[in-house]
């Protein structure tokens, strides 16, 4: 039966505004095409009411004005069509109520109209010539507007392009003529790889026009003509890229394509380039500038650059390009991301005591070796490029970092060498332990965990959590700053009963009235058990990662030892591998032992430590001859003995212990540059953790928001955080994914990895991705599930349909 095109709009607008009282439709018009046709089907008996929103605030679709009156209207349940110039990806200060609608349309007027069964008069008909004469023609049948003719195959094309299918002589002219549509020369039937390589070539040199105005002249010869730029890259460019299985033949042929369009040089912008030669280009460039810099110059011209180099890690030639035909961006934003955090963490200001010194390490100081962990560690992606700017790097970070040591220990001296004011970890260990004595608490005592380190691992549980679990208190090793005396002083005792001692150039620690040294692993383990831990409840780092940590029992105490950072160190690994691992495995143990029911975990340390900074070492002669304990970074003497220069008294104050000022070290050997044992504010400041969980939790509810229709092969799926307790803290995070099947037959189409969701979460975005070698035709039912991912467990599920054909080519 004919129908005029507002009889058909009206009627698609009525089929979904009927469904119940209160429905209301979402109408996208980003190029304003809609406007007049949705007001003429309006106007029509048993129409429909409209509200247009054109408006942009700061420099997003609506208004708070505009979002207010339309939540009013939704709130009387007034049906009605929300007609936004926008895309779906675009709804700004509306999507929000948007995704309340029934339905929310986005097809183009041409597609609409192709479906009703109008036909273009040429190939060259333009989406402006359509919307005038769709206008014009509003009351008749667009199936009986005229037109008729060839219609191109764009996905034919596209596989003929991308090699997956050989062109056939009775398809030349289809070929040839959505070739010409798309603004790529004809097609060459002598030599198909030529034109193949010739027409990805042009569109490589439109997309770079498009994505970095200026670079590419129009007069370009291989640019294609600006009326078939966007659909050129919209229906052959985009969808090659997002094809599963033709992405890595994009990669190859761009390689083999890139000869032709000539971009060996262009600018650092935030534009990004399909063409690898232009982005390795643009890499080279870039790295080669930095470093013609030195110093803070260096450093501030490397984190300016942040977020274009963000941009170009995300882009197809980022780390995750095929083939390992990646460039280096990942890693040079990581530098600048470092080298950022290094300027923020820098004293505004000379210290005026020991105090301010103190107060500005705990406080940001820290981040200055969390910055020099990034900047110091060996490059993952060690290219020329990226070699020859890391070494003026590390210079420029070195440099003020072995400032900053050299005025603290100014700083210090000019104070006559005081205790920092923090309690030892021991005494901070036994007033929580005291507090709360019945209390199921795990103590995790991890040999060298720095104060940044701490503080790095304390963020991390707590955005893992999506609340505030894990807390940092500043202490003080002792002096030394070693294990045999750092790992009693962290015991849970009175600090003024311990007594050091020096027997035969080895340290002692003993607490007065106990003859036992506690600087002996093997005693420390009878400390704790004369203490209530039960045999059982001593474990390693690796048997927690084993799943092998007990159950909170009758002795509600488990402690657990860990050194990886430490022996790192030592092997001389740490300052490459970096402590990115070793905080990794602490996070992912805190969660296990969360789970087996400790909701109380204390961190304690012995000492801290530093990584040379030179090249070549610095040694300080000893103060006095012959000491009774010597090590790189510590000297030690009978007490009665004094001399001008930094100093201490170790624990219980029979010993006087030498320190070399800054970085400086009184002996060195093998290049080793892993030190502690000083009185650097690395080495004697150490952090203590406390990770605490209400006694009754659970883990975060979540429910799938509505998706009628899967439109994309990388569908992105949003789940809501759903609260049944108003308060935060009774509620832990969960890890999910999210999958897409095909219902009839289970099959898995699409996957998203594992997601943490918290508590503090609204709303969560995820991608997902389509899984390799599946097929399903448009229109198949599907079955979207959220699933928790340490049990599988289905939390919640919903219906879609598949409006995009998946494809294995």
């Amino acid at each position: 039966m004919s129908a005029s095109l507002a009889e058909r709009l009206r009627s698609l607008i009525r089929d979904v505004l009927d469904s119940y009282p209160g429905a209301w439709l979402a109408w996208c018009d980003p190029q304003g095409q809609w406007a007049p046709l949705l007001e003429r089907a309006a106007a029509l008996d048993n129409g429909f009411a409209l509200l247009s929103i054109t408006e942009r605030t700061a420099g997003s679709l609506g208004s708070p004005l505009a979002r207010r009156q339309l939540q009013e209207r939704l709130e009387r349940h007034e049906s009605l069509v929300l007609r936004v110039t926008a895309g779906p990806a675009d709804l700004g200060w509306l999507w929000a109520q948007t995704l309340l609608a029934e339905r929310t349309y986005s097809r183009s007027l041409r597609e609409q109209l192709l479906e009703w069964g109008w036909r273009p008069p040429s190939l060259s008909f333009s989406d402006a010539e359509l919307a005038e004469l769709a206008r014009r023609q509003a009351d008749r049948d667009p199936a009986e507007w005229g037109g008729g003719g060839l219609q191109p195959d764009v996905l034919r094309l596209l596989r003929v392009l991308a090699s997956v299918a050989e062109p056939a002589a009775e398809d030349k002219l289809l070929l040839d003529t959505t070739a010409a549509q798309m603004g790529l020369p004809p097609l060459d039937w002598d030599d198909v790889p030529a034109w193949q390589r010739r027409a990805l070539a042009c569109l490589l040199v439109t997309q770079a026009h498009h994505a970095v105005p200026g670079v590419v002249s129009e007069r370009h010869e291989l640019l294609i003509p600006a009326a078939q730029r966007d659909t050129a890259l919209r229906l052959l460019l985009e969808r090659w890229s997002d094809s599963v299985a033709l992405r890595p033949r994009l990669a190859a042929a761009i390689l083999e394509a890139d000869p032709l369009i000539g971009l060996a040089q262009a600018p650092l912008t935030a534009g990004v380039f399909l063409s690898r030669a232009a982005e390795a280009a643009v890499f080279a460039s870039v790295c080669s500038n930095l470093a013609r810099h030195g110093g803070r110059e260096l450093l501030e011209a490397l984190a300016a650059q942040q977020p274009q180099l963000t941009e170009h890690a995300a882009g197809f030639w980022g780390d995750a390009a095929p083939d390992g035909q990646g460039i280096a961006w990942a890693e040079l934003a990581r530098l600048s991301q470092a080298a950022e955090q290094a300027l923020q963490a820098m004293p505004g200001r000379e210290w005026a005591a020991v105090t301010e010194a103190t107060t500005w390490f705990v406080q940001s100081g820290w981040q200055l070796d969390a910055a020099g962990e990034e900047i110091l560690r060996t490059l993952s992606r060690p290219t020329p490029e990226l070699l020859a700017l890391v070494g003026p790097l590390r210079d420029a970070y070195r440099a003020r970092w072995e400032e900053l040591l050299i005025r603290w220990s100014q700083t210090w001296m000019a104070a006559d060498c005081p205790e920092l004011p923090y309690p030892p970890a021991g005494r901070w260990l036994k007033a929580l332990l005291e507090r709360d004595a019945g209390r199921a608490t795990a103590i995790l005592v991890i040999d060298a965990l720095r104060y940044d380190l701490g503080a790095t691992l304390a963020a991390q549980i707590n955005a893992a959590e999506g609340a505030t679990r894990a807390t940092v208190q500043p202490a003080r090793a002792p002096l030394p700053s070693i294990t045999a005396l750092g790992m009693g002083m962290a015991l849970p005792v009175p600090s003024e009963t311990l007594r050091a001692d020096v027997v035969d150039g080895a340290w002692r620690l003993r607490q007065v009235g106990d003859e036992r040294n506690l600087s002996d692993a093997a005693q420390r383990r009878a400390f704790w058990q004369q203490h209530g831990v039960a045999a059982g409840h001593f474990l390693t780092m690796a048997q927690v990662e084993a799943g092998e940590a007990p159950a909170p029992g009758k002795r509600p105490r488990l402690v657990i030892h860990d050194a990886l950072i430490d022996k790192l160190g030592h092997d001389d690994e740490l300052e490459g591998l970096g402590p990115r691992a070793a905080l990794n495995r602490y996070v992912r143990a805190i969660s296990q032992l969360r789970d087996k029911g400790w909701r109380r975990i204390l961190i304690v340390t012995d000492h801290g430590f530093i990584h040379t900074v030179t090249a070549s070492e610095t040694n300080s002669s000893p103060p006095v001859p012959n000491p009774s304990y010597a090590s790189r970074r510590a000297l030690a003497y009978p007490a009665a003995i004094t001399w001008d220069g930094p100093q201490a008294l170790a624990p219980g104050g029979a010993w006087r212990v030498a320190v070399p000022s800054g970085a400086a070290s009184f002996r060195a050997y093998g290049g080793l540059g892993y030190f502690h044992g000083g009185a650097s504010l690395q080495e004697w400041l150490i952090p203590c953790i406390c990770v605490e969980w209400p006694s009754k939790s659970k883990p975060t509810d979540v429910a799938l928001q509505p998706l009628p229709s899967v439109l994309s092969l990388r569908p992105q799926v949003t789940l809501s955080v759903v609260r049944t307790n108003l308060l935060l803290e009774d509620t832990i995070s969960r890890t999910v994914e999210v999958l897409i099947r095909e219902p009839s037959r289970q099959t898995i189409l699409f996957r998203s990895g594992p997601v943490v969701i918290t508590p503090d979460q609204e709303d969560v975005a995820i991608p997902l991705a389509v899984v390799p070698n599946v097929m399903a035709e448009r229109g198949t039912p599907l079955r979207i599930e959220v699933r928790d991912s340490s049990t599988e467990a289905v939390l919640n599920g919903i219906d879609s349909i598949l409006m995009v054909p998946l494809e294995d080519w």
